[in-house]
Formats: C-alpha cells, sequence, structure tokens
C-alpha cells in the first residue's frame, strides 16, 4: 500500500474538487455534496449572495445553485494551499464558461475562492465555502 504525504493526499481532495465543480456547472450538486460535511457548523458564502449555515441550509443551496447552470466548463488556478493532519485550505480563482438556467446566451464567471477542510472519520470534508465575484484589485 502505497502511503500518501498530507500535500500529496489534498491536492488528490482538489481534484477531486475540480470534478465536483465541473459536475456542478452541468446542473448535478452530488459530487459536491459527496465531498461536503453534513455536519450543523457547516458553512457557506455563496456566489449568489448571502449565506447559508448548518447542512439543513448548505445541502438545499448547493441543489438550488447547480440548477441555475445548465452546462459549462471549469478550470481553477490554486493561488495557495495549506494542510495540516486536521484542516486545510485552498484558495483559487474559479473560472467557468456557463449557460445560466433560462439562457442560451453563454457566460463567463470568474470567482475568488477559500475552501476550509476537515477531516471527519478519516475522509477531507468541505466545511466552508466562501466564493465571490470580486476578483479584479481596485488600486487606492
Amino acid at each position: 500500500m502505497v502511503t500518501l504525504t498530507l500535500d500529496e493526499e489534498f491536492r488528490q481532495v482538489v481534484e477531486r474538487r475540480r470534478a465536483a465543480n465541473t459536475a456542478f456547472v452541468n446542473g448535478d450538486a452530488r459530487p459536491l455534496k459527496e465531498m461536503a460535511s453534513h455536519r450543523d457548523d457547516v458553512t457557506i458564502l455563496g456566489a449568489f449572495g448571502g449565506f447559508e449555515h448548518g447542512w439543513t441550509e448548505v445541502g438545499p443551496r448547493y441543489d438550488w445553485a447547480a440548477s441555475r447552470f445548465n452546462g459549462g466548463t471549469f478550470t481553477a488556478e490554486i493561488v495557495a494551499t495549506h494542510v495540516t493532519p486536521e484542516m486545510a485550505y485552498s484558495v483559487a480563482i474559479e473560472r467557468s464558461d456557463v449557460r445560466f438556467t433560462g439562457s442560451d446566451e453563454p457566460a463567463q464567471q470568474v470567482l475568488r475562492v477559500t475552501e476550509i477542510f476537515r477531516r471527519e472519520d478519516g475522509t477531507w470534508k468541505l466545511m466552508h465555502r466562501h466564493a465571490d465575484p470580486l476578483v479584479t484589485k481596485q488600486t487606492p
């Protein structure tokens, strides 16, 4: 059996997130929901605004947000990651070329994203996601 370092193991989690996000922009929240914590302290500050707290709010919000998409592609530029034995985070710029439900016109969505993961029963679970469109830096 091959033993992975924490960084190698977390890189695999990041790759699974890419696949889950591709499914998400194609209307399928299931892979993302499988990676998410289902505990009462899970949170999301999603790109559609507002926030949700606890799995009873976060789970349905993921379903609703995925239903807003009707096909697309996804890429992510990882800006930073940090991994400890119990928690990890990633910071990324996510880019998607999508079709929103009800529109035939393609749209580009660019988000800055921070995600926090923790180990739950030996598996990395997404416990917090913050995504917003504030990618362009404003000068003072």
